[in-house]
């Protein structure tokens, strides 16, 4: 009796090409160690590669699943079908949050070798509100800078690299705590991941405390934290001599002298931003010796990138949506939407093979790495893509999911 050949399968259309070359990046980092967890049916690898995907097109809520029907998907992960928008969201309780925590840090040394320098870290918090009407008693109120005013929900704490923008480690907390608390607490943190390459923290005034300033000196992590305007201060501001006054206006920064509580530590006065804010100059508390004011200025003013971070998370990752009342879920849904933040960074780095000149944000990262045209076609474990643009033949191996990808022209 003869054997029939089978037809070769058909080609499929495909909006999602370049998912094949960060499905393999993610997979070469050994992030298994901290996502595979027991479960019974569909692998916990699978479902985290699930949630990164929903992240880096742009949200975080599982019942967005059905956006994502793209058969090429459903191919790389090695299933006839994506699973349903509340088997994803089921599957945050399989993950243990601090095992997701590890995974972003992971996911950020990976690329630090590459880079060159010390890292500064600027540490910075956020109020992820609660929009819903009922349970609203579970959830604890606290500040929110962007909407300046107190909303219930979680506060997220992070300590993010100045230079990259990608996220070093991070900590969600009930809504009403407070930010003082935590500095020493990310700071030894960041001492252990990051050893001798630790440069030193940034952080506003809301970290400041003289409990927080004095375990930063006890643990030597050097800092520029913002210091109240007390009355003190005000007073100190307002007794500037016309030179000093001339210096500020000129050269931006000027020392105000010893902090009032220890002499160990120097105060900074930064002019206003602009010439009608009235609440300047700005005073900061700094444990940096040697350095000159304008020096010291440069290097607080690397905290924007936390502001930008954080800006990017919200409006490229979905940051402020909530994916249930309780901490733990949140702990692992929000941890996945930094780990793809760092992924896309660490890409970018890993093909530089340094720190790029221009790091691609979510949504021009997701028109480049994420989104493209083609088609596809699978032969057992083995899909072979064909992009819309020519590009040259490469070959990617999906271990997590055994599977093996072509490109080809």
């Amino acid at each position: 009796m003869s054997s029939v050949a089978c037809p070769p399968a058909a080609a499929q259309p495909t909006n999602a090409v370049p998912l094949a070359r960060l499905f393999s990046y993610t997979q070469s980092l050994g992030l298994e160690r901290w996502l595979a967890q027991r479960k019974r049916g569909l692998s916990t690898l699978i479902l985290s590669l699930l949630w990164l995907v929903l992240a880096w097109r742009g949200s975080g809520r599982p019942y967005h699943l059905s956006l994502l029907q793209e058969p090429l998907l459903a191919a790389l992960l090695g299933l006839p079908a994506l699973p349903t928008a509340e088997t994803l969201r089921r599957s945050l309780r399989y993950f243990p949050a601090q095992a997701v925590r590890r995974a972003v840090e992971a996911a950020y040394l990976a690329e630090l070798p590459r880079r060159s320098g010390r890292v500064w870290a600027a540490l910075d918090s956020h109020q992820l509100p609660y929009w819903g009407r009922g349970k609203r008693d579970e959830l604890r109120k606290g500040w929110s800078g962007t909407h300046s005013r107190r909303l219930r929900g979680y506060r997220l704490y992070l300590a993010v690299d100045t230079d990259t923008g990608q996220i070093i480690t991070c900590v969600l907390l009930r809504g009403h705590a407070r930010d003082s608390r935590l500095t020493a607490v990310l700071a030894r943190h960041l001492r252990r991941l990051l050893g001798r390459r630790l440069a030193g923290v940034v952080a506003d005034c809301g970290f400041t405390s003289r409990a927080a300033v004095a375990a930063l000196l006890d643990a030597r992590v050097p800092f520029i934290l913002g210091f109240a305007r007390s009355a003190p201060v005000r007073t100190r501001l307002a007794a500037l001599t016309g030179q000093q006054q001339r210096w500020l206006r000129e050269q931006g920064a000027i020392r105000l002298g010893f902090c009032p509580w220890d002499t160990r530590l120097q105060l900074l006065a930064l002019r206003a931003r602009t010439p009608t804010d009235r609440r300047g100059p700005w005073v900061y508390v700094t444990s940096i010796q040697g350095r000159g004011p304008r020096q010291l200025a440069a290097l607080y003013r690397q905290r924007w990138r936390v502001e930008q971070a954080l800006d990017e998370l919200v409006n490229g990752h979905d940051l402020d949506h909530l994916v249930s009342t309780r901490l733990h879920p949140n702990r692992v849904a929000v941890g996945f939407r930094l780990l793809a933040r760092n992924l896309a960074i660490g890409l970018q780095i890993r093909e530089a093979a340094a720190r790029p000149p221009v790091i691609r944000e979510p949504y021009a990262f997701r028109a480049l790495r994420v989104d493209g045209l083609g088609t596809f076609r699978q032969k057992r474990h083995t899909l072979y893509l064909t992009p819309l643009n020519p590009a040259p033949p490469q070959h990617w191996r999906l271990p997590w999911t055994r599977r093996v990808v072509r490109l080809v022209a």
